[in-house]
């Protein structure tokens, strides 16, 4: 079948933000837990098995007060922690909250040897083995001993054959005892272990232990190839600490961002809605980091006095609502306050003495109704009142009431997909796109989802004066631990692939225009051939970007008001099968390529095959 699109370079139809696409992080399918935080360790505090605050526990299933009911697995009280039995040995492995180090931290492993027969490990397994390679490894472990005076704490191989080891002196009152190792070896699935070699007790606080090749070097950083995925995407903004975990189960349960900084085995962690406990090592001031790693602006998402509308909520009172303001702007405050207020002073003394690049708040999160609307105009004035440039989000469309930009969601499926655009039509309050994925009908990511996102973000780009930004979710998951179908970035402990998705994120950011021109382009509903376009300026050259929402293959001839459009080259996505899709063995089967275009009389020839999405750049002659 046979197009024709017409460019019209001189007719701009919007101006988009130079920083429109970019990437929404939340700590679900242990996205920074086992994944882009490099900590190897499960259960570093031991308080994986601590319930959420103000909930009960029964039939395997947390219960808050309102009655609802989330699973939450309590049975083993140490996740992570084994100990080794070995011939001859006596010992027994508890968790403890007596006389602890910290009270806010008070979950110790107890380890008690009667016997100790040449040696009594526990072992850590991380997060599905821990994966070990020719390099170094450091960290530290809080411990004391009675009647043990020196533990020994190494990496093993899953059978126990010791890879390297270093033995650290304990006395009776805890110290932070520093250790560094070098692996001689490469494995996916290794074991920390501690060893104690005498009869006594050993408690041990906190255990902690990270790969040398952390991003950037940075000490207790993040992951190298997780940070190498995300770069790819060339994100303009960078939305956190999440979606629901901002919330909570309840408003105790929420992120508490003060709680999130300091010394990594004073921070208590928080349970995350998502079956699992993090440890907040990713907290206050690493989200920020992570953000001007990547160069990316920063969205903070603040909660508005209310846990979780999707869980029951319980909206705060009067007096709560002024409680989680007031801790608003004093996270603001930490984020782009200068060195000389109280909170960007706390944030120098963390370390950063500059202020980040703070651009956007965002009041609650997936938040709405009456309770919503009270909340939000108190928020707003208080915060536009202190920081008059900040861009400040509302969940929903409040009524009577000041809005910058309003946080709109879309998952659903690829048939539906390319016609959710509609809504953008003409004027209103800008809009950002805070979630969205074809996560209905294609597996965990295919290539038919990833087109009929593709039509998605071309529609969106041709309403760009309209839809200002917008953002993937979810952004990782750690495939061992899936708690959502489609998820960006996916990873285990030695590998990483982006779903088809990934490639047409990456392409829309290292080709987004600073202007967007009308292309009159055919779009034919139904199943075959829909051609859909969107054309723009970017240093002088012209872009299009073009999907092929049908079972047929598309000729396309691009042609240019005025002259003759000139290609320089494209690339294309596309696959035998609109259902293929990548994995870790295969990480590479959909993927952006260079594709032939041809130079035709007036225009530029290119084909689109079945479900495709391209990028064709050039220029205009006369």
């Amino acid at each position: 079948m046979k197009k024709t699109v017409t460019i019209h370079p001189q007719q701009t139809i919007g101006t988009p933000d130079p920083r429109m696409w970019g990437i929404f992080y939340e700590e679900i399918n242990h996205a920074g837990d086992g994944g882009i935080y490099a900590e190897l360790l499960r259960n570093r505090s031991f308080a994986d098995a601590r319930l959420p605050e103000n909930t009960t526990y029964a039939g395997g299933k947390v219960h808050t007060r309102l009655g609802h009911i989330e699973d939450f697995d309590v049975s083993d009280p140490l996740p992570g922690w084994k100990l080794l039995p070995t011939p001859g040995m006596a010992a027994s492995v508890q968790l403890t909250r007596e006389n602890p180090r910290n009270p806010a931290c008070a979950e110790q492993l107890e380890l008690d040897v009667l016997r100790p027969a040449g040696g009594v490990r526990v072992v850590n397994e991380g997060y599905c083995g821990i994966p070990v390679k020719e390099q170094d490894y450091y960290g530290y472990v809080i411990a004391r001993g009675e009647g043990i005076t020196h533990v020994t704490v190494g990496l093993m191989y899953s059978g126990g054959v010791v890879i390297c080891e270093t033995q650290l002196s304990l006395t009776e009152e805890f110290q932070k005892l520093p250790f560094r190792f070098a692996s001689p070896v490469r494995t996916p699935d290794a074991r920390f272990f501690l060893q104690a070699d005498e009869a006594g007790s050993l408690y041990v606080d906190f255990a902690t232990l990270f790969p040398q090749d952390t991003d950037l070097g940075r000490p207790y950083g993040f992951r190298r190839d997780l940070m190498d995925m995300l770069r790819g995407l060339r994100p303009g903004f960078l939305r956190f600490p999440g979606g629901c975990v901002v919330e909570g189960i309840n408003l105790e349960n929420a992120i508490h961002w003060k709680q999130t900084r300091g010394p990594m085995e004073d921070r208590p962690g928080h349970w995350d809605l998502w079956g699992y406990r993090a440890t907040d090592g990713l907290g206050m001031l690493e989200f920020c980091e992570l953000g001007e790693d990547l160069g990316a602006d920063l969205m903070y998402v603040v909660n508005c006095g209310m846990s979780c509308q999707a869980r029951k909520s319980v909206p705060g009172t009067d007096e709560e609502i002024q409680w989680w303001l007031q801790n608003a702007l004093d996270g603001i405050e930490y984020i782009c306050g200068d060195a000389s207020t109280e909170y960007g002073a706390l944030r120098a003394a963390d370390g950063h003495p500059e202020p980040f690049r703070l651009k956007y708040v965002e009041i609650g999160n997936e938040n709405w109704g009456p309770e919503y609307h009270k909340r939000y105009r108190i928020f707003y004035d208080a915060i536009k009142a202190k920081y008059p440039d900040l861009i400040l989000i509302a969940n929903e469309r409040v009524p009577d009431a000041p809005l910058d930009m309003v946080d709109d969601h879309h998952y659903t499926s690829p048939q539906t997909f390319p016609n959710r655009w509609g809504v953008y039509e003409g004027e209103g309050t800008p809009v950002y796109i805070g979630e969205y994925a074809c996560n209905g009908e294609s597996g965990h990511g295919n290539l038919i989802g990833a087109v009929s996102e593709a039509v998605f973000m071309i529609r969106i780009e041709n309403r760009c004066d309209r839809v200002r930004i917008a953002s993937y979710a979810p952004l990782f998951c750690n495939e061992d631990y899936r708690k959502w179908s489609v998820n960006l970035i996916n990873f285990n402990g030695t590998g990483t692939y982006g779903i088809p998705s990934y490639e047409v994120q990456r392409l829309f950011a290292e080709y987004a225009p600073e202007t967007v021109v009308a292309a009159d382009c055919e779009v034919n509903p139904g199943a075959n051939a829909n051609l859909y376009v969107t054309a723009g300026k970017k240093d002088g050259a012209l872009v299009v970007k073009a999907a092929n929402y049908g079972d047929e293959p598309i000729e396309a001839l691009f042609t240019a008001e005025g002259g003759s459009f000139i290609p320089s080259g494209a690339v294309l996505i596309a696959s035998g099968s609109p259902t293929d899709t990548n994995d870790l063995v295969t990480p590479d089967r959909v993927k952006a390529v260079p594709a032939p275009v041809k130079q035709q009389a007036g225009g530029a020839s290119f084909t689109l095959p079945p479900y495709s999405f391209a990028v064709l750049t050039g220029r205009v002659e006369p």
